[in-house]
């Protein structure tokens, strides 16, 4: 017989597990009082966790299960000494402890007040987790419900559950709880506004980085490394948040070019409300672009680098036509990546069996800082932990430092240009003109040197364009090669040493330069 202590919060899929497990073996079942009357409405007998322990649920069910009757039967060890205890004092034997915790994380998405939040940290839950994972050697712990066919396999298969699958519930129970704890802790650290370094740096003294494994992949960024794709253990939602509706799986360097794209066309979304097209090679663009459809937006954006285009992974910020899917089948392309498709669109891609499509579910207009936080793993370095970005700047924000008036007739160019060059790899210039990318000055160590490799890329369509720094510039150089080139407007973030001869230099070039006050240097 076995003797299992349930209390869920979720109760999908209890009454299957529950069936399966008595064809085999005989069950008794102990439950607290929401989960009792739950089974016992569905033909289950089952103790109520008070009448095993004899005192009540008390302060509106906060505490139920946190009592000795309780806890000793499932902390007791299969030794005469700990067996005798539980006779002398008449507790039952706990062999099996079922239990899924109040959805804390998920709650944290509904914006509900700090006291209502309070209500749905779980005290019993976790501890009943925890006393019977440690127990393991003789206690089965089940913490989440995609484990009950697991357990009731193996039982019907094999009888009594093993010491090697009681191991592996236990850490999964401890994960678990170890999640639920940082889920807590990380949202009373962004509530917290007492002390002031903890309200303008909101990071913990100590943190768990909680994954949750999604699909092992078939190596990392090269083929001798090994790699596992994760999901943010805490993301509470549907994971990933696109659906591939074709071609091979995705690989380790898929991800994350398909991520760097997905950053551009939000970023791009949030200050500008039109069809716009990005290529992505080796995480960085190659081809940016609005147009006045998306068939205009694509052409533009190829035809800024058509020879590092190939290979590349296409994204888009509108539903991708049979037209537009007829051009991009006309190379070699490794992604598609769209909020939506026309079903002809997804005819011709078919004829490219390999070519990966993905449907994005998530939307390209939310705040691309929604998620604020990444972890830089440095080894025996130890870790950093900082904010992933700035917000949008407003570009009505910028501020003309060169006199005179505002560039007003470049003012879409300027939030384009700011809204990609923020997602170069350093030292980055960026120069864009009437919504199309012209060139790109990439991870250079100097920062004249990606001027000039931009500038060369731009060619004579440079003049009368827009040029966009993601640090200051340190020197008057990069200003001279622009009035060469015949740049209009620059912009940078300011903060130089040198910020009056830079601004000088272009105002004897007769360039506008405007500052945004927001560096975004990106190693």
């Amino acid at each position: 017989m076995i003797t299992a202590l349930i209390s869920v919060y979720d109760k999908t899929g209890l009454l299957d597990f529950i069936k399966q497990v008595k064809n085999v073996i005989e069950l008794k079942l102990i439950a607290t009082s929401s989960t009792a009357k739950f089974l016992q409405e569905n033909g289950f007998e089952c103790v109520r966790v008070e009448d095993l322990t004899g005192f009540p649920e008390i302060l509106g069910g906060r505490v139920k299960t946190l009592h000795p009757h309780v806890f000793a039967g499932i902390l007791a060890r299969p030794i005469e000494e700990d067996k005798k205890c539980l006779t002398d004092l008449k507790i039952p034997t706990i062999d099996m402890v079922i239990v899924n915790l109040y959805p804390f994380e998920s709650k944290t998405k509904e914006k509900l007040s700090q006291k209502e939040m309070l209500e749905y940290i779980d005290i019993g839950g976790v501890s009943l987790l925890r006393a019977a994972a440690k127990n393991f050697p003789r206690v089965t712990v089940l913490s989440k419900s995609e484990q009950y066919n697991q357990v009731a396999t193996a039982l019907v298969k094999k009888g009594p559950i093993d010491e090697s699958l009681r191991r592996r519930l236990a850490l999964a129970a401890f994960e678990r709880t170890a999640a639920y704890d940082q889920a807590i802790s990380s949202y009373l650290v962004g509530q917290s506004n007492e002390d002031e370094h903890i309200e303008k740096q909101p990071l913990p003294v100590s943190t768990i980085i909680n994954l949750a494994r999604y699909q092992p992949l078939r190596y990392g960024e090269n083929p001798h490394q090994a790699a596992t794709w994760y999901a943010n253990g805490n993301h509470g939602e549907v994971f990933p948040p696109f659906g591939q509706l074709q071609g091979k799986d995705l690989s380790s360097n898929n991800i994350i070019d398909t991520y760097c794209l997905v950053k551009i066309l939000r970023e791009i979304g949030q200050v500008i409300d039109k069809p716009a097209a990005c290529i992505i090679k080796h995480n960085n663009p190659c081809g940016v672009a609005l147009g006045s459809t998306i068939e205009d937006a694509f052409s533009k954006a190829y035809n800024t680098d058509s020879l590092s285009a190939f290979g590349g992974v296409y994204g888009f910020n509108k539903k991708v036509t049979a037209e537009l899917a007829t051009k991009i089948c006309e190379g070699f392309v490794e992604i598609v990546a769209a909020p939506d498709f026309e079903s002809e669109a997804l005819t011709i891609f078919n004829t490219k069996k390999n070519m990966r499509v993905l449907k994005l579910t998530r939307s390209l207009h939310e705040d691309p800082t929604s998620g604020q936080w990444r972890a830089r793993d440095l080894q025996d370095f130890g870790w950093i932990l900082e904010k992933e970005m700035e917000a949008p700047v407003d570009p009505t924000k910028f501020q003309n430092v060169t006199g005179g008036s505002s560039p007003t007739e470049h003012i879409e160019d300027l939030a384009f240009a700011w809204s990609v060059v923020k997602h170069l790899t350093s030292n980055a210039i960026f120069i864009v003109k009437n919504g199309v990318s012209l060139g790109f000055g990439i991870g250079q160590t100097s920062r004249v040197a990606s001027v000039e490799i931009a500038l060369e890329q731009a060619g004579k369509h440079a003049v009368g364009a827009v040029m966009a720094s993601d640090a200051f510039f340190p020197a008057t150089d990069s200003i001279e090669k622009a009035a060469q080139a015949g740049i209009a407007v620059i912009i940078q973030p300011g903060g130089s040493l040198k910020d009056k001869d830079v601004i000088k230099a272009c105002e004897q070039s007769n360039i506008k330069m405007l500052f945004t006050g927001q560096r975004c240097f990106k190693h």
